[in-house]
C-alpha cells in the first residue's frame, strides 16, 4: 500500500530514496575497498612476493581480502542503487536475494560455531597456528596482523600454550641449532612494556630469553596467555557489547532487505495498474 494517493503512484518516494542512499553509501564504500585492495596488493608485491600454495595464502592476504569484499559490496551496492533509481525490479531482486543468502549464511555459521564450539575453536586455533606463527617474519601481512592482535588483546601466541607457540617459528625457537639473534625470544608485541629505540621503532628484543625454560621474569616480561583464549575471555566479559555489535551489524542488513522487497512490490503494483489502464499497450 503506497503512502501516496492512488491517483499518483504506488511507488513511495521515501522508500525509493532510502534504498537509493542506503546502497549508494555501500557502493562508494565497495569502490573504496577495491581501490585500497589494489593499491595494497601492488605495494606489497613491490617488496615481497609469495607463491600461492593453498587457499589460506589467499584468505590471509589482507590486500586480496579487501579486494574480494570490495567487489562484492560494490556489485551489491550498484544493483540496489541503480535498481532503486531506475525502478528496475530485476536489479532489486538480485540485491535482496543475495543479501538474504548472505544473512542466512551468517546465521548458519553462527549456529554451527555455537553448537560445535569446541571443534570450531580447535579448527580456528590450528588454522591460525599453522598459517601465522611459522611465517611471522617472512610475511608482512601476517606480521602486522598478529602484532596488532597481541598488542591490543594483550596475549602471546595462538593456542592454550600461549607464548610457547613461538617455538614453532624458525627465528624464535629456543633450540641449540637456532643461530638467529631472535633465538629464545618472542615478538616485541608480546611484551608487557615495549621499549622503544626511538619514536615509532620498537625494541624487537624486549622479549629476549622469554622462551627459555628457566626464564625467571617471564610473567612480568611478556603476556603468556594465547590469543584465542584471550579473545574468548574478553568476549565473555563483554557480552552486552558483543551482542550490540552483532545487532548493529545485522539490523541494517534486514532493513535493506525489507526496503528493497517493499520497493519491488510497489513497482510491480504500479506496473499492474498501468497495464489495467492501458491493456492494448501492455499486450503490444
Amino acid at each position: 500500500m503506497s503512502c501516496l494517493s492512488s491517483e499518483s503512484t504506488y511507488v513511495s518516494p521515501v522508500v525509493k530514496w532510502l534504498v537509493f542512499f542506503f546502497n549508494f553509501i555501500f557502493w562508494m564504500a565497495g569502490a573504496g575497498m577495491v581501490g585500497i585492495g589494489i593499491w595494497a596488493f601492488v605495494e606489497k608485491n613491490k617488496f615481497y612476493h609469495q607463491e600461492i600454495q593453498s587457499i589460506y595464502d589467499v584468505m590471509f592476504d589482507l590486500s586480496v581480502v579487501f579486494l574480494v569484499l570490495g567487489v562484492v559490496i560494490f556489485i551489491l551496492g550498484f544493483s540496489g542503487c541503480i535498481g532503486a533509481l531506475r525502478e528496475n525490479t530485476y536489479l532489486l531482486k538480485f540485491f535482496y536475494i543475495v543479501m538474504i543468502l548472505i544473512f542466512v549464511a551468517e546465521i548458519t555459521l553462527g549456529v554451527i560455531a555455537f553448537v560445535f564450539r569446541d571443534k570450531a575453536k580447535q579448527t580456528i586455533t590450528d588454522t591460525f597456528q599453522e598459517n601465522f606463527i611459522p611465517r611471522y617474519e617472512d610475511d608482512p601481512d601476517a606480521k602486522s596482523f598478529i602484532d596488532w592482535i597481541q598488542e591490543n588483546i594483550h596475549c602471546c601466541g595462538v593456542t592454550s600454550n600461549g607464548y610457547k607457540d613461538w617455538n614453532q617459528n624458525m627465528y624464535f625457537n629456543c633450540t641449540t641449532t637456532n643461530l638467529s639473534k631472535l633465538s629464545c625470544a618472542t615478538p616485541y608485541s608480546c611484551c608487557r612494556k615495549q621499549d622503544t629505540i626511538r619514536n615509532g621503532v620498537p625494541n624487537i628484543l624486549c622479549g629476549a630469553g622469554a622462551l627459555k625454560e628457566e626464564a625467571p621474569n617471564r610473567s612480568t616480561q611478556i603476556y603468556t596467555i594465547g590469543c584465542i583464549d584471550a579473545m574468548l575471555n574478553m568476549a565473555e566479559q563483554n557480552l552486552p557489547i558483543v551482542g550490540g555489535v552483532v545487532i548493529a551489524f545485522t539490523i541494517p542488513q534486514l532493513i535493506g532487505i525489507c526496503l528493497a522487497r517493499m520497493l519491488e512490490g510497489q513497482i510491480l503494483d504500479q506496473v499492474a495498474r498501468w497495464e489495467r489502464r492501458h491493456p492494448l499497450l501492455a499486450v503490444q
